[in-house]
């Protein structure tokens, strides 16, 4: 069953099944009609903040789904911790309590006048909101990615239906999705949040759906997605996947053709890309998607008043704050774990909260070799900082000579052995292409926009202007390569490219940052540019220390196998014993056994039901045997030396001595040269 399903998924199942199937499909074409939607369309959410705040002190128990996990814990937060001169956050809602009976706004939730006096009924007193020994304390319960996982919440979700009846407030992120169904009634509004980031038009509806009864639903969406449009043409995203995947198999010096594609199939990959554009499509347009979608839903669309609530918006950033700090001391606080623990728990489908900064705290020691601080979480922001910091360092490295693509005869830098290196892994590692990050199609993107060159001379203390012929020839190529930098870098170049904001949002995507000072007389000034030397000095310690890193490694690893020679030497004085190489042979003719074509033999015994007798000892077996042989000639001449001093001091007087010596070195030769024979 699919709650929306398009032309994209019936073709995707037709594909799995045999050629010419029909699938039967059946249809439901039902609408609930009359359902109140209330739309807010103000820039951003403070709107509906201070809606869902008049509503709990209204008395009624509310829903909220949102499709960020940042915005369920701001709220949250919001809702239990005292951000402004030690007083509740709802404290100051008391007088847009009393303007909502003023101005009729509890009617904006579609309540009929005896269902709001019951709820006004159970209206707690604000000093209770936040008392946990009340009885009318606000009981909230969120769900999102960092404790879907819990015992708790997989309680919960397991009974929803009797749960929820025990909290007031349901916060939830996209972690609580299809398969989850409320069917009782129990809230009297939802609410939805949705930033234009990870989930489309019907992902949306969805979430909000979650809750069966048709209660008033209180939606706003964000007018634009925050981190720029996406491509919405699949035959576009395929092409330009497939070519960023052959240029980066050349660079890496591996077969274009096979390097371009993963283990998927072709109606896989186009499922894919058609998926990824219906994607961007929606999100490019979130808002009116979703309006259109709940208007052909049945459902009745009301403009809300959407003016913005500066003080809710300033409470949300305070709440933000406030996470961020309590993040960054539990990481500094966390116990210390080993690398072996840290790699154990990357496999669990859940981590306890303090495992989480236990991770983190391990994680950022590992990367950075520092102390774990305030500012240095702060600064790395989830590992983004390190992935810059990478980026850098792969620039600053020298390229491993020139590449001359055959069919146009342009030559290309090599990209060094570290990024290459990331490459073949992940081809080894990740079997679908749509996995692959081509970090060397990165390294090559930013070596033509001549950022190498211009990053030298920064490091050396240079200034630059707008005027530079770099950076002049920077903004020329990138202009030429617009839709190439968008592909690779992600980054969109405008029409009149500055040409310093080019090189400062290249300089940015490296950790480092760009610090400007005018020179020049009065109304002759000119603003050079050079790098913010804390963030250069902060650069410059962690990649000394990954170098320090590197160094030991190949220490470790030169010390591992001059141990292992030296062990091989040792048992090879000691017992003669070699190591042994494994042998690679065609399989030998076996009855009633039949190989598949092509595969080689790699084992060392015959079977058993061979058609050949086995007349002389194999080349494997005297191997096995020469170990004993070499023992035996070492006994030989043991006994030998032996014997010749008994024979020297007991017949030193008598003729056959002679005979006895020689009759023993010609035994000695004759186990030489059956040995050497063999």
């Amino acid at each position: 069953a699919d709650a929306h399903m398009d032309d994209i998924t019936v073709d995707f199942f037709r594909a799995m099944r045999p050629e010419g199937e029909v699938p039967f499909i059946i249809k439901n074409d039902y609408k609930a009609k009359g359902r109140t939607v209330y739309l807010y369309e103000g820039n951003n959410n403070s709107a509906l903040v201070s809606k869902i705040f008049t509503a709990l002190m209204l008395g009624l128990k509310i829903m909220v789904v949102s499709d960020s996990k940042k915005f369920i814990k701001k709220l949250e937060a919001t809702m239990t911790v005292k951000v402004f001169d030690n007083q509740p956050l709802f404290g100051s809602l008391v007088p847009c309590l009393e303007k909502a009976g003023r101005d009729g706004i509890p009617n904006s939730f579609g309540m009929s006048a005896v269902r709001l006096r019951l709820a006004s009924d159970r209206l707690p007193r604000s000093d209770d909101l936040l008392d946990s020994n009340s009885e009318n304390k606000l009981r909230i319960w969120s769900i999102h990615a960092e404790n879907s996982g819990s015992e708790e919440n997989v309680a919960f979700i397991k009974d929803i239906s009797e749960e929820v009846k025990k909290v007031d407030v349901l916060l939830a992120s996209p972690s609580l999705g299809t398969g989850v169904d409320i069917p009782n009634y129990h809230f009297d509004a939802v609410f939805g949040v949705f930033h234009a980031v990870s989930q489309t038009a019907t992902e949306c509806a969805q979430s909000l759906h979650r809750y069966r009864p048709e209660v008033p639903l209180h939606i706003w969406v964000a007018p634009r997605p925050p981190f720029g449009y996406k491509e919405t043409n699949a035959a576009k995203i395929k092409e330009r996947m497939l070519e960023l995947n052959e240029m980066t198999a050349f660079l890496i010096r591996i077969d274009r053709e096979t390097g371009r594609r993963g283990a998927e199939k072709d109606w896989a990959l186009d499922a894919y890309c058609e998926i990824e554009a219906t994607r961007n499509r929606s999100i490019n347009n979130l808002r009116d998607d979703l309006y259109s979608l709940l208007g052909e839903m049945g459902y009745n669309p009301i403009t809300a008043e959407s003016e913005a609530d500066t003080q809710v918006a300033m409470e949300l950033k305070e709440a933000g704050q406030y996470l961020d700090t309590a993040h960054q001391i539990a990481v500094v606080q966390a116990a210390n774990i080993s690398s072996s623990e840290y790699l154990s728990r990357q496999s669990k489908d859940f981590l306890q909260p303090e495992e989480i900064v236990e991770c983190e705290k391990y994680r950022i020691q590992r990367d950075y070799g520092m102390p774990v601080t305030k500012e240095l979480v702060k600064r790395d922001a989830g590992g983004y900082l390190i992935s810059q910091l990478i980026a850098l360092e792969s620039l600053l490295l020298p390229d491993q000579g020139e590449i001359i693509d055959p069919a146009t005869g342009k030559k290309y830098p090599a990209p060094p052995q570290i990024i290459a290196e990331r490459d073949l892994r992940e081809r080894d590692n990740l079997p679908l292409c749509m996995d692959w990050h081509n970090y060397s199609s990165l390294w090559l993107a930013r070596h033509i926009l001549g950022l190498p060159k211009l990053l030298t001379r920064l490091l050396a203390g240079e200034e630059i202007c707008a005027t530079d012929p770099d950076v002049v020839q920077m903004a020329k190529t990138a202009m030429m390569a617009r839709v190439q930098i968008k592909a690779i870098l992600n980054l969109t170049i405008p029409q009149h490219c500055p040409p310093m904001w080019l090189l400062g949002i290249l300089i940015g995507q490296l950790g480092l940052k760009m610090m400007a000072r005018k020179k020049g007389k009065r109304g002759q000034q000119v603003r050079y540019y050079s790098l913010s030397v804390e963030e250069l000095v902060f650069a410059v310690e962690v990649l000394q220390y990954r170098e320090r890193q590197r160094s030991e490694k190949v220490e470790q690893q030169r010390e591992i196998q001059e141990q292992n020679r030296i062990y091989q030497a040792r048992m090879q004085s000691q017992y003669g014993i070699k190591t042994l190489t494994p042998s690679v042979s065609n399989p030998p003719l076996k009855r009633d056994i039949y190989s598949l074509e092509g595969v080689m033999d790699t084992e060392e015994d015959e079977p058993k039901n061979a058609d050949f007798e086995a007349n002389e000892p194999s080349l494997s077996i005297l191997e096995k045997l020469k170990p004993c042989l070499e023992l035996l000639e070492g006994t030989i001449n043991l006994g030998l030396s032996l014997i010749k001093e008994i024979v020297i001091e007991n017949l030193s007087n008598n003729g056959a001595q002679n005979h006895i010596l020689s009759w023993l070195n010609q035994s000695k030769k004759l186990m030489i040269l059956y040995i050497e024979d063999e």
